[in-house]
């Protein structure tokens, strides 16, 4: 399943990203682990400190052919 997310940034970037198994509860313990100091998102590489929302838009089921 493929899952569009918005996330903005503190530094002011807004980005809309189609990431594949979108799990809130596990990028919450991400962004809550002092451990952690980048999350990526499909292509994009966060600093775990500069997020500020994140935002699901839509799910979409891959068909097989």
């Amino acid at each position: 399943m493929t899952t569009t997310i918005e996330i903005s940034t503190h530094s002011g970037d807004i980005d809309v990203i189609e990431v594949e198994n979108y799990n809130a509860q596990e990028v919450v313990e991400e962004l809550n682990n002092s451990e952690v100091h980048a999350i990526a998102f499909g292509d994009n590489v966060y600093s775990r400190i500069d997020i500020k929302n994140i935002k699901k838009i839509s799910d979409r089921i891959e068909e097989s052919l």
